[in-house]
């Protein structure tokens, strides 16, 4: 009896550890088992999330960034119908899981004249079991792109079980537009001003002239999300040959940049 309970229970290990082995093979995002990784929970009425509901989880969380907590403000103002700047406007288009934040900056303000402009959606994923859910900024003044620290586009891969968001970047959703100019950068040493290369650690003498110009010459890319399709379109701004639009195709679970 005994050597029958035995074979039972290591029957059932067996079986239990071969589900757990396919499970994370099948799995396509690890990333959600990481120790470090950044979780919180969506909460939402109905059947499933809406973009409304993947908006309040990412503003749900406190934030000290000046960034998050403007549009934080922004967004609560317009759920509760309260009346926007005339220089702010949000649009949410829960048909096709979409929504836009824009503030048009006043000469007085900072990037005078310039626009600030914030885009989220999400994707289901092909596996069924998840939803990618991303927040693209973008800034622009007068008419060319400005890099800051909130530039870029951000991803979170939603499990349906669960019903929590990881955060991750957009390198791990295969995301990763070359312009070039990766590696270079201006160093001011001892009164003389460089253009260095930091993986080669090269340096080439420049004027002070080309070292204050060097922001307003360097490539910013943004990224556009989609309101309706599936694939995002990032632009490299700023260049001298002028803008080159570039594609990244939704491939059902990740992205492809096709460059």
């Amino acid at each position: 009896k005994n050597m029958k309970t035995m074979r039972h229970l290591l029957c059932f290990a067996v079986f239990s550890f071969a589900a757990f082995c396919t499970f994370a093979q099948t799995n396509p995002y690890p990333e959600e088992n990481d120790e470090y990784a950044y979780a919180v929970t969506v909460k939402y009425q109905g059947q499933k999330p809406i973009i409304t509901d993947f908006i309040n989880a990412f503003f749900g969380e406190e934030s000290e960034d000046e960034l998050t907590g403007y549009l934080s403000d922004l967004w609560h103002r317009y759920l509760k119908n309260e009346p926007l700047d005339k220089n702010e406007k949000v649009t949410v288009d829960t048909k096709n899981g979409f929504a836009c934040f824009e503030k048009v900056y006043p000469p007085e303000e900072d990037y005078k004249g310039g626009k600030m402009l914030v885009e989220m959606c999400y994707w289901n994923c092909s596996d069924g079991n998840h939803k990618i859910y991303a927040e693209s900024v973008q800034y622009f003044d007068g008419g060319r792109a400005v890099e800051t620290e909130f530039s870029g586009i951000v991803f979170g891969i939603y499990n349906n079980a669960t019903h929590k968001i990881t955060y991750v970047t957009q390198y791990v959703m295969g995301i990763e537009v070359k312009t070039g100019m990766e590696n270079l950068g201006v160093i001011v040493d001892k009164g003389e001003y460089f253009l260095t290369n930091y993986e080669t650690n090269e340096r080439k003498p420049i004027t002070e002239e080309q070292y204050n110009n060097w922001w307003n010459e360097y490539p910013v890319v943004t990224y556009s999300l989609p309101r309706v399709g599936k694939d995002i379109t990032a632009v490299i701004n700023n260049r001298p040959e002028g803008k080159k639009e570039i594609i990244v195709k939704w491939n059902g679970l990740r992205f492809d940049v096709q460059q």
